[in-house]
């Protein structure tokens, strides 16, 4: 899954998904935010997660959440 495919995906879970360029993206649910970002080059890149949560989240929402963003993390990005 490409960023523009998790952006899409997060979207339909009723996540807002705010993406400030090519490689950062930040997203607010139900109880949780975070951002994902790409490091390095088009060659070598890292997929950098960041996710928090308080303590009166939605429990689906967020597991869906984590679900997608593990997905592509694993993905390769050039799809």
């Amino acid at each position: 899954m490409n960023f523009k495919g998790l952006k899409m995906t997060l979207t339909h879970l009723d996540v807002a998904v705010t993406q400030l360029n090519n490689y950062k993206m930040r997203f607010v649910g139900k109880g949780f935010a975070g951002e994902c970002e790409l490091l390095g080059s088009q060659r070598e890149y890292t997929k950098l997660v960041r996710i928090g949560v308080n303590s009166d989240y939605e429990h689906d929402q967020l597991v869906r959440a984590q679900e997608l963003i593990a997905e592509w993390q694993r993905g390769s990005e050039l799809e």
